[in-house]
This record gives structure tokens, sequence and C-alpha cells, in this order.
């Protein structure tokens, strides 16, 4: 127990001076000779003032309140008016300690509740409605593992590129985007506002042929030069950078980017034409869910993962580099999982330039050259996307929806699973079923492992469909569903052991059709 005499001890307020001394200012031009050594009335000056300083300080010390100020005595010399004493005052609150008791037990702090488990999963979602072209609604959602999150993501519409002067509502573009950094956030970040410009510059740039419509071929190079030409940017810039005339913190900032990497998967959905287009690089993934005659939903692939596990890019990388036999290994491109990214400079400079980043700009010590003796030049990694077209049926005809995710959806379940839970909750949604929180006690799952033996895995037999935004209904499921207990101990642990279990997660689901 704290006492009472204790407890009526309040906090007092502490005044923080910092004396900092300015030097003289130097002219640039005299008439007259100047003299490399102060005056001696200038140094009895500054031992003066200096000395005052020093007393106020002990003062301030002794007496543990008020505030000091300096004042300039009126003899003072000119010189002395020109180079004062700079005060910095700061006003704070002494903390009382005693208010954290005494006691021999640690006070540790709770673990989510039930409630803070929702709270969390819906803290960043969102759903917008009445999207052209019979987009009837699409939800979002992002959970983050890393501190900061290192996911990112963008969704809207713009102005159809191929319409020049017109700017009608029912025939704009529709955009929607996850990006997946490692290394840092820095590239994800930029990602989410410096592609669509790129973008959108890349297919004003198209010309049909013969005055005829523009080719989904043309489209697909467009969204191809439009990531290669923001990545060479980024990373073919170093060079100019570190020998230009820049101030050493704007090197910096515009090298950071570069340093970190990230995955891009950019869907555009034309209205008119209702063709899908998605470029991809990295391993994001964007999936279809169509609706059969028979009811059933049927899944289509629209992206392709891009690591050093898909045999097709193994096949590449190996051809393009025939004499090292061991630049894909384990699933990796020297230890990079994903075959194609943004950034990623330490995967495509030279070792020239990246010793003189590592010795001179705190480049990154990557790929490790202890760990890949047999590391070469590269550019081992690339930017450019894989890019599907895909048209959209007309959601009178057939219902169909998009989930676009970040690999943290991916690490815990299939997308024959995404669609088919996805599928079970846009029926019961048609159905005008209440998706709300089930009153009953959660069925008893076994008890809860999480580490090397199991990570978030969604399992068929906890399914649950109790959100109200489809992204979140993922999510929730993949890292555990109906097994609450399980969802509680992925969410209790904080970044950086939640890596361990679950990365960052973030979802976009487009429905097409009515919700």
């Amino acid at each position: 127990m704290i006492s009472q005499r204790l407890l009526r001890q309040r906090p007092r307020l502490v005044t923080a001076t910092c004396l900092r001394y300015q030097p003289l200012p130097r002219p640039r031009f005299s008439s007259t000779g100047t003299s490399n050594t102060s005056s001696p009335s200038a140094v009895w000056t500054g031992v003066v003032s200096f000395g005052a300083g020093l007393g106020a300080g002990w003062a301030l010390y002794r007496n543990g309140k008020g505030t000091s100020t300096i004042a300039s005595s009126s003899s003072s010399s000119p010189a002395t008016e020109q180079t004062p004493l700079v005060t910095l005052t700061t006003t704070i609150t002494m903390p009382d300690l005693n208010e954290l008791g005494i006691t021999d037990q640690i006070k540790y702090t709770t673990p989510p509740t039930l409630d803070d488990v929702t709270k969390q999963l819906n803290e960043h979602k969102f759903t917008v409605r009445g999207a052209p072209g019979g987009v009837d609604r699409y939800d979002g959602a992002q959970l983050a593992s890393n501190s900061p999150c290192e996911d990112a993501f963008l969704h809207g519409s713009f102005s159809n590129p191929f319409s020049a002067g017109s700017d009608d509502e029912n025939s704009r573009w529709m955009a929607w985007a996850v990006f997946d950094g490692h290394c840092g956030w820095q590239l994800s970040d930029l990602l989410k506002t410096q592609l669509m410009p790129f973008v959108r510059r890349s297919l004003a740039d198209v010309k049909p042929a013969d005055k005829s419509e523009v080719t989904e071929e043309a489209v697909r190079q467009a969204l191809k030069k439009s990531f290669t030409t923001l990545d060479d940017a980024l990373v073919k810039s170093a060079t100019a950078i570190i020998e230009s005339d820049l101030p050493f913190a704007e090197k910096a900032r515009r090298l950071e980017p570069a340093y970190a990497g990230a995955c891009a998967l950019l869907t555009l959905f034309d209205p008119q034409s209702r063709n899908l287009h998605v470029a991809s690089t990295g391993d994001c993934r964007a999936v279809l869910g169509q609706k059969t005659d028979d009811g059933k939903w049927v899944v289509k692939a629209l992206s392709e993962d891009c690591t050093g596990a898909t045999p097709s890019e193994v096949e590449r990388i190996k051809a393009q580099f025939p004499d090292e036999p061991n630049v894909v290994q384990g699933g990796r491109v020297w230890g990079l999982q994903p075959s194609r990214t943004f950034g990623d400079g330490m995967w495509k400079w030279t070792a020239e330039l990246k010793q003189k980043l590592r010795h001179h700009f705190n480049g990154l010590n990557l790929p490790s050259a202890v760990r890949y003796k047999d590391y070469k030049e590269g550019p081992y990694v690339t930017a450019e996307p894989l890019v599907t077209t895909t048209q959209i049926p007309n959601p009178k005809e057939r219902p169909s929806f998009v989930i676009l995710a970040t690999d943290g959806l991916w690490d815990t379940m299939s997308s024959e699973q995404a669609v088919d839970l996805v599928g079970r909750w846009y029926d019961s949604q048609q159905k005008g079923l209440q998706v709300v929180k089930p009153q009953k006690p959660t069925e008893d799952f076994g008890p809860v492992v999480l580490g090397w033996k199991q990570q978030c895995k969604y399992e068929e037999r906890k399914a649950t469909f109790r959100d109200d935004n489809a992204a979140v209904h993922l999510m929730r499921n993949g890292l555990g569903g109906a097994d609450d207990e399980m969802v509680r101990g992925a969410l209790a642990f904080r970044y950086p052991n939640s890596r361990d279990i679950r990365d960052d997660i973030t979802i976009q689901v487009v429905f097409f059709g009515p919700v």
C-alpha cells in the first residue's frame, strides 16, 4: 500500500533551460584587414556571458522552480549584442513515481478481449458503393503485423485514358491495387501515390492503329512500360543521385525507397469493354470468383505468383544466368523470395555501386556476401509485371467478384478457400440473412498452438460468418475463424514476435453485381 503521506505529494513543474553559445559571424568582405584572433574585450564578454549562464543554471538546479532569463548589460559592446546566448526553455511536469506503487509482482498488459479483436480487425475497413460499370460495392481491410505496416493499397476511379476531353462518370475506369513491402515500408508507401501517375502517362501514350480501338495487347504493353519506367527512375538514378550537388539528407531520402522493395498488384477495369487488366509484380494475388448455372462458385486465377518457387520463374532466371547455377535455391533468388519486384536495388546494382552505397550512404548489406559467395552483378530481379486481361460477365447474367490481397492472406488459405468463403458470404447476403456474431458459446477446438509447429491457417471446420465486410470476413477466417481463442492468440503477439505466425494482411473484394 502507498501511504497517505506519499499520496499527498503533488508533482512539481520543472523548467529546463538549455544554453547554447552562438559564435561571432565573420564578414564575407571587408575594406580593412581582419585579425584571426578575438579582441580581449570580446573574449572577456564571452567569459562573462558564459559565467552568467552557468550561474543561472546552478540557481535553477538548486531552486527547482521558476524560469530564468539572461539580460544583456547596458554597457555591453556592439559585438556582445550581435552574439547573444540562445535560451531554449521547456516546461514539463515531473512524474510522481509513487503512482507506480510498491510491489514484488509483475503487472502484465492484458491480452485482447473478443471485442478488442473485432475492433482491431475492423479498424482499417472500408466499403465503397456505386462504382462505374456495375460494380455495386467493394470492401477493403488491412491488419498490420510489422510496425509500421509494410503493406499499402489504393482504390478509386480515373478518366478514360482513350476518350480525350471526356470525363463521363459511366466511362471512368476503376483501379484497385495492393502493395507488399519488404526491407521497409518506404517503397510500398511511395507506390500508392506514384504508380498511378506513371500508369496514366503510359496509357495516354498509346495510339490506336488506323483510328481503331486500342487493343488489349496495347494496354498490356503500356502497363509493363509504366512499371519498368517507374522502377528505372527509382533504381537507375542512384549513381546520378550520389554524384549530384544535392544535400546529403536529400540524397538519403531519394535512395531510401530503392533500398527497400515491394511487390505490386494492380487491377484496372474498363466499364465499357468490361475488360479487367491485372498487372502483377511479386507474390500478391488476384482471383476471380464466378457463379455457375448450378449455383456453385468457381475460381479463375487472374495472376501468377512470381517467386523463386514458381517453375516458370525459375526457368526464366536460370536461362538468363546460365553460368550461375546457384542463383535460385530454396525458392529464393539469392535469398529474395519474390522474383519480380519494385526497388530492391541491392539485387540490381553493380558490385562497385553497392560498395559505394554501403560505405558512404548507409546501403543495406544484402544479399549476404558470406552466405551467397557466387553472387555476381545481376540484375537478378525485374519490375516488369505479368499482365492478364479478363472480360467480366454482365452481373445480371452471372454474379462475380474479384479478391486481390497481399501474401499475408494467401499464407493462411488457398485461392479456392478464399472464393468459397466469399461466395458463401455473398449468398447469405443475397438471402437477407443477418450477419451477426453468434450468441452461442464458441465450440471447443482444443488447445491453441501458434509457432514453428503451426502458423495462422484457415480450417473449414472453423469457418464463421459474423462480419458485414467481406475483407474482414476473409481476414478473421484466416486467423482462426470461429476459434476465438486462436484469433485472440494471433493478435496477442505483437511485432516483432507476430511476424513468426502472421504477415501484414491487405485485402480488397470487388463485387460485380448487387450485394
